[in-house]
């Protein structure tokens, strides 16, 4: 593990090469797993009224940059007030990396209540990166969260679970090893699925239905028949945590996306509790934040007979340092206790649907608590058949391969051969995958996805089978479809 200067030093030079590049930062997370929303604090809004003219110019914000914090944060504040742009990164975020560079100097001259002044103005502005987030955690300075404010039309919380009883034969079960429906063997054949132009946070809120049906189409003809989704609990609920009060604006398009994967025939693996709030009201340690909307989730879908299974947590294990040391915000045993917590609250709620969870690295820990252990792929692909034999030898559960994916992402407009080479792998790990003869695989991810208003691309944005002009890519046609 870095000390903290040095750790400081990293993050600091990486924001001053972000200024410099005038970029957006990309995310530092895996593909599936974008940064842990915190709880509602205040944040930067805009305004309807006209922009008030500017004295200070992009040449003030390059001359002070490094030299004079206050004066670029006087610079920064008046340029967004007369919404001017200086280069292709936002001047939030110019003004974020600002605050959390002004605030890591004040801390090494030991004027640390100031620095804590610096790092809460900086999360003010976006309470999603990590880097104040980190500081003031480290500092115990984080500040008190604000409650979410009710809904005009929030009312109690009604029991959503439909009376009628289902079809059993419609629901994935579980046979020995593999996975079955209707007493035939069941292999997935999945994408973990966002929307093109609303992936991550942006999918409750902005999620368009005919771009859905469109999508689903294309996912249905091209032979898949699962899909892996996730849900965000912050924008599906209002008013105090505890009470679950559904926004029944948002469950709409949950509710729209299970229309279209059953009348398509396509079945839902639906992952719990992602992007929750590990900081403030912690979802290792804080089941009360929790556990009711959870209990609401699972009791309005546990008749649907598109769902197969619930994931009841995307990458538990980077919690607590599987994928590196620095991220264990937590221990293995809280993360552990909390997969005990649930498990059987999601089964006590909907007994017809199978459980698992997403692990990043090893899957087995996850055993006691699932119905199939799930691991996500992000090493080499030699790697996978070592992987597999490992699991295998140590459990007789059926094993999905719940993430796997290469980007097609270059920089340099010259190179062509960056999707043939996505092509390539996923066919090579796609091909040890059904050697092995696993419950099924699951591509991350279906589309490339359009970047945020203000973001250029990066990697993360060319995961995908079909471009977002939705035109397939070659590593679709690399997949053993039907």
């Amino acid at each position: 593990m870095m000390s903290l200067n040095k750790s400081i030093t990293v993050v600091v030079l990486f924001l001053y090469a972000l200024a410099a590049c005038q970029t957006t930062p990309p995310t530092t997370t895996p593909p599936t797993a974008t940064p842990d929303t915190v709880a509602a604090i205040p944040t930067a809004t805009s305004t309807t009224t006209a922009p008030t003219p500017a004295t200070a110019t992009c040449a003030d914000l390059d001359a002070n940059w490094g030299n004079n914090w206050p004066a670029v944060l006087d610079a920064l504040t008046q340029l967004i007030a007369a919404d001017q742009s200086c280069g292709e990164e936002p001047l939030l975020s110019k003004k974020y990396a600002a605050h959390y560079i002004y605030g890591v100097g004040l801390e090494e001259k030991g004027e640390v209540d100031t620095a804590i002044v610096q790092f809460r103005a900086a999360l003010a502005i976006d309470p999603q990166r990590k880097e104040a987030l980190d500081a003031l955690f480290r500092l115990k300075a984080l500040p008190k969260p604000t409650p979410p404010a009710c809904l005009v039309t929030s009312a109690p919380r009604p029991d959503p679970a439909p009376a009628e009883a289902p079809d059993p034969s419609l629901f994935v079960t579980v046979k020995g090893d593999q996975l079955q429906l209707d007493g035939q063997p069941f292999q997935v054949k999945g994408v973990n699925y966002y929307p093109r132009r609303a992936p991550w946070q942006r999918f409750i809120s902005e999620a368009n239905p005919t771009d859905m049906a469109e999508e689903l189409d294309l996912i249905k003809q091209a032979g898949f028949n699962t899909l892996r989704v996730f849900l965000w609990n912050e924008p599906l609920f209002t008013c105090q945590p505890e009470d679950a009060i559904p926004n029944e604006t948002a469950f709409a398009t949950l509710d729209n996306l299970f229309g279209l994967a059953g009348e398509r025939s396509l079945k839902l693996i639906v992952t719990l509790n992602d992007l929750p709030d590990l900081t403030f009201r912690p979802l290792y340690t804080d089941y009360a934040h929790y556990d009711n909307q959870t209990i609401y989730i699972v009791r309005r879908y546990r008749n649907e007979p598109s769902l197969l299974a619930w994931d009841l947590r995307n990458e538990g294990d980077i919690n607590h340092g599987a994928q590196s040391a620095e991220d264990a915000r937590f221990t293995q045993q809280e993360v552990m206790d909390w997969l005990a917590h649930i498990s059987p609250i999601v089964r006590e709620n909907d007994p017809h649907h199978l459980i698992t969870a997403g692990w990043w690295g090893d899957p087995l820990p996850t055993e006691p608590y699932v119905d199939f252990l799930s691991f996500h792929h992000w090493t080499e692909a030699n790697e996978l058949q070592k992987r597999i034999n490992q699991y295998r030898q140590a459990s007789a559960k059926p094993l999905l391969l719940e993430e796997v994916g290469y980007h097609s992402w270059t920089d340099d407009p010259a190179a062509s051969r960056a999707e043939q080479e996505q092509a390539d792998t996923l066919e090579h790990v796609i091909r040890v995958a059904e050697a092995q003869k696993l419950s099924g695989w699951v591509i991350w991810t279906a589309f490339d996805f359009v970047p945020a208003a203000g973001q250029p691309p990066n990697e993360e944005h060319f995961f995908g089978l079909w471009r977002t002009d939705l035109t397939p890519k070659p590593a679709l046609e690399a997949l053993p479809l039907p």
